[in-house]
């Protein structure tokens, strides 16, 4: 797939990925594979919550890819998703991607997105978390190739900053980058990292204001020699999808995402918005976002 990319995530079922239909995302993602399960002998076992069950039974799967105008891709991990899983995941490493595979294929997805938000394996040390990932990458790549399937991580932006516990992802990205897809940064809910308004934000999140350029801004990843094309700016769609970090839509436009074009092009990778539905259980959509967002990355609006 080409950049630019607008990607948006799912977790109410209220707003089901088939809801994209009509929208200018390119990739649509249904939350969340909540918690894996070993027995004695190593076989995985898969949990859904309640959205991306209710998505697969009603098959909103394939009604959301709208007939190849996007790929719909399987969210993993989570803020529910325990760090003793993640532990026991990286210990059963090939049954653990056996399942995550035969998921995929099985209900009908493009890809799959790793959200991974086990800080404290980091803090703690209870199992390699950047060896974890990377492994887990490469392994799935290995069984789900491009352009077919599209991989994705979902990393919040302390993790790239080098003086929080070494910037893990950078490291996951030197060892497994070419294997991944995209980038949907989570810049929010972390202030210090993000910023709480546009002028902010244009310094910490794009990283076009400031010399040098914020650690974990785009700006910074790519002299940090991340490729831009697989670097996505996350932002809540409302105020009320995260604690923190929210912009209006024309604000995030003009002071983040129309810099990072002025100064990329098409090559930039593009925008995450969390999520379709206005709040976490009503059933309005953020389809306004969606198509301010496109018109700031020059496709376009939402038809």
């Amino acid at each position: 797939m080409s950049a630019p990319q607008i990607v948006i995530y799912t977790d109410n079922g209220n707003a089901p990925v088939s809801k994209l239909v009509g929208t200018a995302c390119t990739i649509g993602i249904q939350s969340f594979i909540s918690n894996a399960s070993f027995d004695p002998a190593g076989k995985c076992t898969l949990e859904m919550d309640w959205p991306m069950q209710a998505s697969i039974t009603n098959g909103d799967i394939v009604i959301g890819k709208e007939g190849g105008k996007r790929k719909i891709l399987a969210a993993l991990g989570g803020e529910v998703f325990t760090s003793a899983v993640w532990q026991a995941c990286s210990e059963n490493l090939g049954s653990f991607v056996t399942a995550l595979v035969d998921f995929v294929k099985t209900h009908k997805f493009d890809g799959i997105d790793i959200d991974w938000e086990d800080s404290a394996a980091l803090i703690n040390g209870d199992y390699d978390a950047v060896a974890f990932l990377a492994d887990l990458t490469l392994a799935l790549r290995a069984q789900l190739p491009a352009p077919d399937y599209v991989i994705t991580h979902a990393p919040q932006a302390p993790y790239f900053d080098p003086a929080w516990h070494g910037a893990p992802y950078l490291q996951v990205m030197k060892k497994a980058g070419s294997a991944l897809d995209y980038l949907n940064i989570q810049y929010y809910n972390n202030p210090y990292w993000v910023g709480n308004n546009g002028a902010e934000d244009a310094i910490k999140v794009a990283g076009t204001n400031g010399t040098p350029a914020f650690p974990s801004s785009i700006v910074g990843l790519v002299a940090n020699g991340l490729r831009v094309e697989q670097l996505l700016v996350g932002k809540p769609t409302t105020a009320s999808n995260a604690g923190s970090g929210f912009l209006d839509a024309d604000v995030l436009c003009n002071d983040v995402i129309a810099p990072l074009v002025q100064k990329y092009g098409s090559s930039f990778g593009g925008v995450m918005g969390w999520q379709l539905a206005q709040s976490p259980a009503g059933g309005s959509l953020a389809t306004d976002w969606i198509a301010v967002m496109a018109q700031c990355l020059g496709l376009g609006e939402a038809t």
